[in-house]
């Protein structure tokens, strides 16, 4: 395994697990006690995770920020948005939330795509962007911790607009519905879902069980989750009940 490759699952492990000792990634990974310091040490130099006696956990933060949160399960976002750019149909309009998997939709969306993108995020609009893609953005209060936009004036232009789709990031998923980690992501989200026809929550498996403190979104307010893996037996069935297909596109390694 490639030294990058491994200090990704290193991460990812230590992320979902919030923390690992060395011998647990060494047994884990197959190699040595040595090489798992290295690359420890390598991600403490990047503020990824916070080095213990003898392990590691993530960094402590009120909420992981961005450029922490979007290097973690990388392989599964890319697998996740593969599979919900399908949902893209012709002359759409297509409204992208924001999140590190809404990045990687954005990457997907075919150049021949007849469609009309509207988002928050301005990462999501240059990437839509640069293969020829005319891009609505919302405007806003910018928000340098999840760079996107947020406030009355975002709030204000989504409640404009008609979108036949919208592809929904969250923070987290339990048994009641989505939540996330500050109030005024809280508020955008809920406009963006009042103002689509169909709505698709792209969520890794890392936001199964995670509740935070603003409740966005019950279940019934999703049509389709697309997901990279496994829903726990809770979660799964409040999403069954409120009538959401699942799709789980697993990663493989």
């Amino acid at each position: 395994m490639l030294p990058k490759r491994r200090r990704q699952k290193i991460l990812d492990l230590i992320n979902d697990r919030n923390g690992c000792s060395v011998d647990e990634l060494a047994d884990e990974l197959g190699v040595s006690g040595a090489t798992i310091r290295r690359d420890l040490g390598d991600l403490e130099e990047r503020s990824l995770v916070e080095r213990t006696h003898g392990g590691a956990t993530p960094p402590v933060s009120h909420g992981k920020p961005y450029e922490t949160r979007k290097v973690y399960n990388v392989d599964q976002k890319r697998s996740i948005a593969e599979r919900a750019v399908e949902e893209v149909r012709e002359k759409q309009v297509v409204s992208f939330d924001s999140g590190s998997t809404l990045i990687e939709i954005a990457k997907r969306v075919p150049v021949e795509a007849s469609m009309t993108p509207i988002t928050r995020m301005p990462s999501v609009a240059h990437e839509l962007a640069e293969v020829g893609h005319e891009v609505y953005l919302t405007g806003g209060t910018y928000r340098t911790e999840s760079h996107s936009c947020v406030g009355p004036w975002a709030d204000e232009r989504v409640q404009q607009m008609n979108a036949d789709l919208l592809f929904l990031g969250t923070d987290g998923v339990d048994e009641a519905g989505l939540t996330a980690r500050a109030m005024e992501q809280s508020q955008t989200k809920r406009a963006l879902i009042d103002n689509a026809e169909r709505v698709v929550l792209v969520a890794d498996h890392s936001k199964f069980g995670d509740s935070h403190a603003f409740q966005f979104a019950s279940h019934s307010s999703v049509d389709l989750l697309v997901t990279d893996g496994a829903v726990p037996s809770a979660v799964r069935d409040g999403l069954d009940s409120a009538g959401v297909e699942i799709v789980e596109h697993t990663y493989r390694d």
